[in-house]
């Protein structure tokens, strides 16, 4: 592995691994929320995501993470070697985003570009904006992965934390 994609839904974890691949391969991690949000969570749309993204990406090695499906698994899944997709149970992810963002708006951490979360993301319409959008992560990846017919690309699906610690152990 020398280029990888962590692609997943909300909350599966997509960091976390992306984090422990890096260090393993000597390699920063490419953030695609770092590249998609502007200040005050302005999105900075599909063409200059792109021109933010592809100059990085003639490096040796790179591990990004993100979801960005629509955007860009086109441009970006071919040039891997690598594409680990983390198939998380909805209640799970859930869980781990929920309180991911309660410790953020409460720290009042930065995230990209200055932007903050607020606890606006925990109100009950956004809540069920997740729970309803969960199952569409996973069909959307499977789809674009059909479509693209990515040949010489290890596609690694991982479904539970026990399977994420394992091939990480063997990784």
């Amino acid at each position: 592995m020398r280029r990888v994609v962590v692609v997943g839904g909300t909350g599966s974890g997509k960091s976390t691994v992306a984090s422990e691949l890096a260090s393993r391969l000597r390699s920063d991690v490419i953030e695609l929320d770092a590249l998609w949000w502007d200040s005050d969570w302005s999105p900075a749309g599909r063409e200059l995501l792109r021109a933010r993204l592809l100059p990085r990406l003639s490096a040796e090695r790179w591990v990004v993470e993100g979801y960005y499906v629509d955007e860009l698994s086109d441009a970006l899944w071919p040039l891997a070697d690598t594409i680990v997709w983390l198939d998380i149970s909805r209640h799970v992810a859930i869980r781990r985003a929920l309180r991911r963002s309660v410790r953020r708006a409460i720290s009042r951490s930065a995230l990209w570009n200055g932007n903050r979360e607020s606890l606006s993301v925990l109100s009950p319409l956004s809540v069920w904006r997740l729970v309803r959008r969960w199952p569409g992560y996973s069909e959307q990846i499977e789809r674009r992965l059909k479509e693209l017919q990515l040949e010489d690309v290890s596609i690694v699906r991982l479904r539970s934390g026990d399977e994420v610690r394992a091939w990480l152990e063997s990784a």
